[in-house]
């Protein structure tokens, strides 16, 4: 019986760490924003990944690169935002993130997948904007 117990609480405890997962909303990513604590990954099909975490007034980009951590400024988090909208609004449901480039949006309570109908150069044209390479 008491070995039942640990299990039960032991899987409660491990599914309270994962995030949910959602649908690439507005309202969704909202928010997963309004943590102030997230990431936003770019998974390549060559699967290596590149990601912006926001902690605060924070922004950590991790690469294949040194990592770099800085304070972001309110002009960089309106881009990031402008960026994140268009590919919401270029999700395409029919493509697999399992095949194709994906952003994954998450925090310890919500994640979300967006498959936009894209090339790739975009998220670098981002990165460069931010000055992060």
């Amino acid at each position: 019986m008491v070995q039942k117990i640990i299990m039960c609480l032991l899987f409660v405890f491990i599914m309270s760490g994962c995030a949910r997962n959602v649908e690439p909303t507005v309202e969704n990513i909202n928010k997963i924003f309004s943590s102030q604590d997230f990431t936003f990954e770019f998974h390549k099909t060559d699967g290596a990944c590149e990601s912006l975490s926001f902690r605060n007034d924070y922004l950590v980009y991790k690469s294949n690169k040194p990592t770099i951590r800085r304070e972001i400024t309110y002009e960089e988090v309106l881009l990031i935002n402008d960026f994140i909208q268009k590919l919401v609004n270029l999700h395409s449901g029919e493509l697999n993130p399992e095949v194709s480039p994906h952003y994954i949006i998450k925090n310890t309570a919500y994640k979300t997948v967006i498959t936009p109908d894209q090339e790739d150069f975009y998220f670098k044209a981002l990165i460069k904007t931010l000055k992060l390479k």
